[in-house]
């Protein structure tokens, strides 16, 4: 049996909660918080690493996405065949995660290498999850690359700002945490 510690446990309730309130706009009313998903994934691969934590986190969004769309009548224009096209975007935030983790580390100076990684995996993410709904959703008749383009220029722009934010939030948080308590730091690291 696979013991999960309590670490763990902590940070997967975390990003859990962070993507139930914002991917389900449930402050909507009050503020428009920007989605966590794609940042909630690399922080994910970084500090969980396993496959079942990524699996969870996917179920989870699947989960949020049917409930708001079944229940709640948000729009269902997005769910599509293409919706599939999540799991290789997600997938690719975990890996860059657990790259990022492996390769760079927590170090202050791995912050600019971090960043590249975050911005270029949010790139691929997106171009999985919009190019997948653009060309497999069946929304969009002849769908071709430069029919794509405007709509990657439109949309990838607050997609990478959310995902920066979001990340460099969880980096922060990261930072005091380990100020507070420096043995969570060697714990990081394994």
């Amino acid at each position: 049996m696979v013991r999960i510690s309590r670490p763990d446990l902590a940070m997967f309730g975390a990003l859990a909660i962070v993507m139930l309130v914002t991917r389900t706009h449930s402050l909507s009313n009050v503020m428009h918080l920007p989605d966590t998903s794609l940042a909630s994934f690399f922080v994910g691969g970084f500090f969980l690493r396993r496959a079942t934590a990524f699996a969870g986190l996917f179920l989870l969004a699947f989960a949020i996405d049917v409930t708001v769309i079944g229940w709640f009548g948000q729009s269902s224009f997005c769910f599509t065949p293409a919706y599939w096209m999540l799991v290789p975007a997600y997938g690719t935030m975990w890996l860059a995660g657990r790259a990022g983790a492996d390769k760079l580390g927590t170090e202050p100076s791995s912050l600019l290498g971090l960043l590249a990684l975050v911005s270029v995996a949010t790139l691929v993410s997106e171009l999985f999850s919009s190019g997948g709904f653009y060309f497999l959703g069946g929304r969009f008749t002849d769908p071709t690359v430069a029919g794509f383009m405007p709509r990657l220029a439109r949309y990838f722009p607050p997609t990478l700002a959310a995902t920066l934010l979001w990340t460099a939030t969880a980096a922060g948080i990261y930072a005091l945490l380990v100020a507070a308590r420096p043995s969570l730091a060697s714990r990081a690291e394994q």
